[in-house]
Parts: C-alpha cells; sequence; structure tokens
C-alpha cells in the first residue's frame, strides 16, 4: 500500500461533523479552513493519522473496530444492572479497595467502578476503575474526581463505605507494534506500548444527541521512535496494572511509523444500532 505524505504550511488538524449522519462521522484533514481530505468513518470503524513535525502529515486510513467477548460480557452487565457490593472498607490505598467480609468472586467486578467517600457528607466521592480483583481486595487504577475527569482524588479512609457500580466506560486507549490479528477472544493488548508518549491514554469522548454513533479519539505527543503501531485496544482503566478490561480491539488500515516529534491521531466509532 503507498501511502502520501503531503507537505505544506499551516500545520494540519482534524474536524469531526456528524451532520445528517445517524450512523457514521465526517473526520476531516484541515489546514487552517482549507478542507485537504475528508473521509465518511463508521459505522464502527477507525481512523488513523500523522502530523509530521514538518508540517506533513500520512494519512494511514481507516479500519475496523472488534468487540471483544470480554467486552461484550461487559456492555451486558452494564445495560442488565449486574448486582453490584456495597459496605464498608478495612482498608485502603492509592491503588486498593478492601471490602469487610470478603467473599468476592474473582474479578466478578473487574471493569466496574467502585465510588467511595473521602471525607464529610457534602465532599464529593471519589472512584477508582477496577482493574481486577480477589476474593478480599479490590485493585484500581487510581481514585478519580469526577467533575474535573482526572486521577488526582484523595484515597479513601480505611473504614469508609463504599459502592460497587456496574458501567461499561472504555475511555482508555492503548497501543502495540505487535503484528497479530485482533480477536473477540483477546483480554490484552500484547506487547501494549508503555513508554515515548505512546502509553494507554484517556481519550476524548464526543457524540451528537439523536445519532448513533459515538467518537473516542485520542492525539499522542510521541517521544521516541515506534517504526510499526498496529494495534489499538480501548480499555476500561488508566494503567497497564489495573488493566481493566479490553473492550475494543483495532488493527490500524496500515502500520504507524513515528519519530520523536510526530503526533498520532487515532478516532475510534462505536455505532450503536
Amino acid at each position: 500500500m503507498n501511502l502520501l505524505r503531503f507537505r505544506r504550511a499551516p500545520k494540519p488538524d482534524t474536524m469531526i461533523e456528524r451532520v445528517g449522519m445517524s450512523d457514521a462521522a465526517t473526520i476531516s484533514i484541515m489546514r487552517g479552513r482549507k478542507v485537504e481530505e475528508s473521509m465518511r468513518i463508521g459505522p464502527n470503524q477507525v481512523h488513523a493519522v500523522i502530523f509530521h513535525t514538518d508540517g506533513s502529515y500520512t494519512n494511514l486510513g481507516i479500519g475496523h473496530n472488534l468487540l471483544t467477548n470480554s467486552g461484550r460480557d461487559l456492555v451486558s452487565a452494564g445495560i442488565g444492572n449486574f448486582p453490584g457490593k456495597d459496605g464498608a472498607l478495612t482498608a485502603s490505598s492509592a491503588t486498593s479497595a478492601t471490602p469487610a467480609g470478603g467473599g468476592m468472586t474473582v474479578d466478578a467486578y473487574k471493569g466496574h467502578r467502585v465510588f467511595c467517600p473521602v471525607t464529610g457528607i457534602t465532599t464529593a466521592p471519589v472512584y477508582g476503575n477496577i482493574g481486577s480483583n480477589s476474593a478480599t481486595v479490590l485493585t484500581v487504577d487510581g481514585w478519580w474526581v469526577g467533575t474535573a475527569d482526572t486521577m488526582t482524588g484523595a484515597t479513601p479512609a480505611a473504614t469508609n463505605g463504599y459502592h460497587i457500580q456496574p458501567s461499561a466506560l472504555p475511555r482508555f486507549m492503548a497501543l502495540t507494534e505487535n503484528a497479530s490479528a485482533a480477536s473477540a477472544t483477546n483480554t490484552v493488548l500484547t506487547g501494549e506500548i508503555t513508554t515515548g508518549g505512546a502509553n494507554r491514554q484517556l481519550a476524548t469522548y464526543a457524540h451528537t444527541a439523536g445519532t448513533a454513533t459515538l467518537t473516542l479519539q485520542k492525539t499522542y505527543t510521541i517521544t521516541a521512535s515506534f517504526p510499526a503501531i498496529h494495534r489499538m485496544g480501548l480499555f476500561t482503566a488508566s494503567t497497564l496494572t489495573a488493566a481493566g478490561i479490553m473492550v475494543f480491539e483495532s488493527v490500524l488500515n496500515a502500520d504507524a511509523n513515528v519519530i520523536s516529534g510526530d503526533s498520532l491521531q487515532v478516532t475510534d466509532t462505536i455505532t450503536l444500532s
């Protein structure tokens, strides 16, 4: 496949529109007010583009996302309000919470969220994305502040209350150079990149009311060389340690060859129809 590389100024950017489309979106590569390229993406498609430091870009084209089996289970649990759990903690840390009494089924709450109060009743609670659970301990990626959407919340006190809420929120985008195919049976992104600006990161959500498609988009600021980024996964937790569930997996239409200073933008469309 021959990928065209264009050189012009000013530097390019993208714009997503959903006007008149119920199950797709239009992504346009712009230079100022000029449209360089315009593509229809969706339903359930993935677009990637590299923005180079010299002002050129490489359009990698459009691939498809795949809903994994574990992703199907999680979405079903979220919609069906899978039984949660609540009570009091006996211990807590920056990355864990220990419910009193134990007795949990291993990984029954993986991919869900646990909410905990911090101090007084007027202080907003924090939540953690559950990456895994043993019979006694919930492992979380950290403690999040909902309104700020940042992992900067205080660790709950060791004896605070808690509530586990079923959810299906795969907002964290990860990349790998592993050349294997995407598969519905995959549960991890083999060889997930953890360095060089291409580590797992929070994607930006967008949706137009009344349409069937939402988008999750991330622009990675690359600080190392990766000659063949091949696949992308969407996860429910922000760290590889508390990995959560890989709900979607995609093979990029063409491998991304990036170096320090490049920006790699990946846009995933998810269609609910």
